[in-house]
């Protein structure tokens, strides 16, 4: 890449936020790992380099599940000294003593279980990049500036939610109101609690009452280790998700699209190119970084950098008619590859996609939804075979 085109790249990729205290401490601990490990200036590693999909399905699946008993042990630990000091100490001591104590060791074990989670998530993202080659920063792999894979692997790990980014003025939240988005954000916050409410709430209405009340604030045990066992599982999948696209991004721009391949593509077709992508996300919802990065490639490999509305659905419809029957066939494919991409196909997606596979719908749907399965599952081999963009419909 150019000095010129980087420089263009950042100017136009903007990040509505700058990177929080978690986001950071999480890089600096994935750098610290990838020093640490003497990988710091290794080579990005080809897909085909890597090994079998049984393999990469294995080996991930071992770290998950280690990481997940760790996090399920960690959770019912804590939950246990919480609910074993209100036994004990409940009719013991007065009651301002008494609650002051309690809520200490609340606190205390609420932080020793988030800071045992961050460090695991870490851990995690950083083991399952080990499988894919990306425990190294390689520079020009990911997102510009400083949102690189360490970043959008760190948010994994934290579950820190990714930024709002400003890029060839696509708004993938421009249909999604404030209030659900709000709304969301707080039961995101709010689900252990919510989760072990809830459960307790019914089996207290159901068969508690008096001392068989206090009996069930036990069953928080179980609920908290078993939640903190799905949240590390999340974290492993969605972090495996973000290295596989990253690959298959990689592996698009550089294998696929061949100066050959460009050189037949038209003007038009290259614009629908992009507005596949941002339409995609628009449709999606999110700022997923596997379709950003597909993005920002793509544009780069065209040399796209103005500010038109690309992520209009309308204008893409209609530009899929203005263009030939090849090129219609070639974006039909990427459209359906950048679907799958985020890993899930939202309601949006699943509506109006038919609108554009139109007669081939019966072929491209079955498709999106098999890549998006292998993505999810570990099968980076037999998704790239899926990612083949041509001029044949299918």
């Amino acid at each position: 890449m150019s000095i010129a085109n980087e420089k263009i790249k950042k100017s136009s990729y903007k990040r509505g936020e700058t990177a929080g205290f978690l986001e950071n401490i999480g890089v600096k601990y994935y750098r610290y790992l990838t020093n640490k490990s003497g990988t710091a200036e290794i080579k990005n590693i080809s897909i085909d380099d890597l090994p079998s999909d049984i393999t990469l399905q294995t080996l991930s699946s071992n770290i998950t599940t280690f990481a997940a008993v760790i996090a399920f042990a960690i959770g019912a630990l804590t939950t246990f000294v919480s609910i074993w000091v209100e036994w004990t100490y409940q009719d013991t001591m007065d009651t301002v003593p008494y609650y002051l104590f309690y809520g200490s060791v609340l606190v205390i074990m609420l932080l020793i279980e988030m800071a045992v989670l961050f460090w695991l998530g870490l851990k995690t993202v950083y083991s399952l990049a080990c499988l894919t080659g990306h425990n190294q920063p390689t520079k020009g792999s990911c997102l510009p500036g400083d949102d690189a894979v360490p970043n959008i692997l760190a948010r994994a790990a934290l579950e820190v939610p990714d930024p709002v980014i400003q890029y060839l003025g696509i708004d993938p939240l421009k249909h999604l109101s404030k209030s659900k988005l709000f709304m969301v954000a707080f039961l995101y916050k709010a689900k252990v609690i919510l989760s072990g409410m809830a459960v307790k709430f019914v089996l207290i209405r159901l068969f508690g009452k008096g001392e068989t009340r206090n009996a069930f604030s036990w069953i928080a045990i179980p609920i908290t280790g078993i939640w903190d066992a799905f949240t590390i599982y999340k974290v492993a999948r969605e972090a495996r998700l973000r290295l596989f696209g990253n690959k298959l991004a990689a592996h698009i721009v550089n294998d696929i699209l061949t100066e050959e391949l460009i050189e037949q593509l038209s003007p038009k077709a290259r614009e629908g190119s992009i507005r596949a992508i941002a339409t995609m996300m628009v449709l999606a919802q999110n700022y997923h970084p596997n379709m950003l990065v597909l993005l920002i490639r793509l544009c780069d490999t065209f040399k796209i950098n103005d500010d038109s509305e690309y992520d209009n659905w309308d204008d893409f419809l209609q530009l899929l008619d203005e263009v030939s029957t090849k090129e219609r066939y070639f974006l039909l494919d990427l459209l359906s590859v950048s679907a799958a991409f985020d890993g899930h196909l939202s309601k949006l997606e699943r509506h109006h996609l038919p609108e554009a596979f139109k007669e081939l719908t019966d072929v491209y749907m079955p498709r999106t939804e098999k890549l998006k399965n292998m993505l999810l599952n570990g099968q980076l081999h037999a998704a790239k075979k899926l990612c083949t963009l041509d001029f044949e419909p299918g």
